[in-house]
């Protein structure tokens, strides 16, 4: 399933987190999981894309302290793309789905331990396109700060970054190797 462009060969979920349009992050900070590690890597590299925590939290933590942080779908510019990352616990994810789907998302891409079946189930439900379940999106940005990078280099070594997108939330887990 992957496309050549030219000689190089792009992973799927390469296409879809590198797009121009901007993306919508949701995260739950009264969870303990507020997405601040991604927040900061899309901010350093200047992707667009908006951060809707589930929990009121009033600005970004971690690395991007103080960053713009949304708290209601209403309140998200009219400019998001089709793409929401869910990054909360999987008993929230079919509400975060929910968000999501009010705010115009029409893909969701579940990261670490959020794909629960419930939360699938709510996507499908809803029309929208489920790209990927457990894998972690900065791994398959251009552009990444170091870290990430020897993350990358560890998953393309196990085999796991050029396996097919995962979009079964029954399928073994396989978010990190």
């Amino acid at each position: 399933m992957l496309a050549s462009v030219g000689e190089v060969h792009m992973h799927p979920l390469e296409r879809v987190i590198n797009s121009p349009e901007p993306l919508l992050l949701i995260g739950n900070s009264k969870e303990n999981r507020f997405p601040g590690y991604s927040y900061d890597a899309y901010a350093r590299i200047q992707k667009k894309f908006y951060c809707l925590d589930m929990g009121g939290l009033p600005e970004a933590r971690g690395r991007s302290k103080g960053g713009k942080v949304y708290h209601s779908t209403a309140e998200l510019p009219a400019d998001l793309g089709d793409l929401a990352v869910i990054w909360v616990h999987p008993k929230t994810a079919p509400a975060a789905v929910d968000l999501a789907h009010e705010a115009g998302s029409r893909r969701v891409w579940f990261s670490f331990g959020t794909g629960h079946p419930l939360a699938v189930a709510r996507a499908r439900e809803l029309g929208m396109e489920v790209v990927e379940i457990g894998r972690c999106p900065v791994l398959y940005l251009d552009e990444k700060r170091p870290e990430c990078k020897a993350h990358t280099l560890m998953t393309k070594a196990t085999g796991l970054y050029r396996r097919p997108p995962q979009v079964d939330p029954t399928a073994k887990r396989r978010e990190q190797f």
